[in-house]
């Protein structure tokens, strides 16, 4: 987490168009979505403390991760909405650019394929935004077989799809038809995530093409990243 805030807080000094870093979250930033143990429950005021001073620009909690989070009195980090089973939506400004953010509902069982019906209302709830944004982002949390069977049915409702869940990790790579750029997040807390977008989607010819228009990269946190001074004191 400490190594995690340093690198972020890099990109807000030092990346190109430091004013449009926009920082998101996926679902399991709490819990698991595998085996993996628990966080010690004593630790949880110091994840929240943590997730908060990061400064996400919006995040996305289920409601079980919401819940082990106030048994320990811990507050939900700010900028997270706990989803529920209906798709939720924001709309941010970074920079003097419109983003819509669309939820997906929380998964009801990891182990069943998602509703089509789920998919239906998450492409209903990203069209309903699209007039008013410059660019669409999915979070989600329903694993990737379930988010590559929505961009095969919704091919170019996002513009970008930001998954966690059950299956793989990824770098950003173009879904069906190069409508849609699709990245999960890896495990375990010790990655991250960077698209760069060269260029925001424009005209119903565009697609997304590597080293084109966009750049992906997955982060791996070691010690090249020193840990933020301020985060690692929270947990000593």
């Amino acid at each position: 987490m400490a190594r995690r805030a340093a690198f972020i807080e890099s990109l807000r000094h030092a990346a190109p168009g430091q004013g449009r870093v926009l920082v998101l979250a996926a679902p399991f930033e709490i819990l698991s979505d595998g085996p993996e143990r628990k966080p010690d429950p004593r630790r949880l005021p110091a994840i929240s403390q943590a997730m908060s001073r990061i400064g996400y620009d919006a995040g996305a909690l289920l409601p079980s991760e919401a819940a082990y989070l106030q048994s320990a009195d811990a507050p939900i980090p700010t900028g997270f909405t706990v989803i529920g089973d209906k798709p939720a939506t924001a709309v941010l400004d970074k920079g003097g650019l419109k983003v819509g953010i669309v939820f997906f509902p929380a998964p009801a069982d990891l182990t069943k394929p998602t509703p089509p019906a789920v998919g239906d209302a998450v492409a209903e709830a990203a069209q309903k935004l699209r007039p008013s944004v410059s660019l669409v982002i999915g979070v989600s949390g329903i694993g990737m077989i379930d988010e590559e069977a929505f961009l095969a049915a919704h091919p170019g409702v996002l513009d970008v799809l930001l998954g966690s869940g059950l299956n793989a990790g990824t770098a950003g790579r173009p879904g069906p038809g190069g409508k849609t750029l699709f990245a999960r997040a890896y495990t375990r807390g010790k990655t991250v995530n960077r698209l760069d977008l060269l260029k925001l989607p424009q005209g119903p010819d565009f697609a997304w093409k590597p080293n084109e228009n966009f750049k992906a990269e997955v982060v791996n946190l070691d010690e090249a990243y020193p840990a933020d001074p301020e985060i690692k004191k929270l947990f000593e």
